[in-house]
């Protein structure tokens, strides 16, 4: 085993440390919730499977174009496409609010740079260099760098790619302008170029899909820098020049059935069948479900049965209580 060998870990445990001190960042500004790891999760997770599946019932083309298309559309419809399935059923239940469109962001790189690819790299990585390293590249110490450099770029780009496009579908579910949805999903055509590495080179292939990354986050920073300035560091509140058709009518004073019936980023309204109380839940996508109805247990009557969650109705339960976001 060369002592150059373990320079390759220095890749995988470096993105997993970007990706996890991204989370931490969010995490601190409370716009990580549980609801947003978990939604980005499973829009991720879905879209490989789908990838999957579909790469077994479809071969790839022999042409380059047709390779191209065949791996673009399919993160471009899958991992675009779920991502803004998920965070538009997420704002119809009040899972996720706009503010935390970044952190949402942040979770789908995590999920794919973080875990999907990073940990696998580790564990093989060390069976590798424990058994003497055969297999790895070698070479001096500046080629092994600079392998290692690239790889951690072509990293750096997946994270600024999917941070944009997760950034932009909230937006897009929030806002309901299409718009926003339409720029994110070209951003999944970016593996269209995936076929023409050989071509270009290490050096050059890693280059384009950088720059192309750093477009995506201008693109999102521009379309999004008026409206929602938070994203970007700006202090909290709308800047004057925001046009109004994007901040919508003014909020209406609430009194306090009104109140009742907001509820809090992560939590939804469930309503027992039995004694008719309305009570506020974490969200959970792994409860037992029979269609639109989940199991859970009733803190009014103390009954356990499967019943509709993300109710519109107000609070009754506790009594007397109003809860604001």
């Amino acid at each position: 085993m060369s002592q150059l060998d373990l320079l390759y870990l220095a890749q995988p445990l470096m993105v997993i440390a970007a990706t996890t001190a991204l989370l931490l960042l969010y995490h601190r500004k409370r716009l990580l919730t549980s609801a947003v790891i978990w939604l980005s999760l499973l829009a991720y997770f879905l879209a490989i499977g789908g990838k999957i599946l579909f790469q077994l019932a479809v071969a790839a083309p022999s042409d380059l174009l047709g390779q191209g298309l065949y791996y673009g559309l399919q993160t471009a419809i899958l991992e675009v496409g779920l991502a803004y399935l998920f965070a538009r059923q997420a704002v119809a239940r009040a899972l996720i609010s706009v503010e935390q469109a970044p952190a949402y962001g942040a979770g789908l790189a995590f999920w794919e740079n973080g875990v999907l690819l990073g940990v696998p790299s580790i564990v093989e990585l060390v069976a590798v260099i424990s058994t003497g390293g055969a297999g790895l590249p070698s070479g001096s110490l500046g080629q092994v760098v600079q392998l290692v450099a690239f790889g951690t770029l072509e990293r750096v780009s997946s994270i600024l790619v999917h941070f944009s496009w997760g950034i932009l579908v909230v937006v897009a579910a929030v806002s309901k302008k299409s718009r926003f949805l339409l720029v994110a999903l070209p951003m999944g055509l970016i593996d269209a170029l995936v076929p023409v590495a050989p071509t270009l080179g290490l050096a050059g292939f890693e280059t384009l899909v950088f720059a192309l990354s750093v477009l995506c986050l201008a693109v999102t920073y521009l379309m999004t820098r008026e409206g929602w300035p938070t994203f970007w560091g700006a202090a909290k509140g709308p800047s004057p020049s925001i046009s109004p058709s994007l901040l919508g009518p003014p909020p209406p004073t609430l009194g306090p059935s009104a109140a009742g019936s907001l509820t809090r980023p992560g939590m939804i309204h469930a309503q027992c069948p039995k004694c008719r109380a309305v009570f506020e839940a974490p969200w959970n996508p792994f409860l037992p479900h029979m269609g639109p109805l989940e199991l859970r247990k009733c803190p009014a009557c103390g009954k356990r049965s499967f019943m509709p969650s993300g109710v519109a109705d107000p609070l009754t339960w506790p009594p007397g209580k109003q809860r604001l976001p």
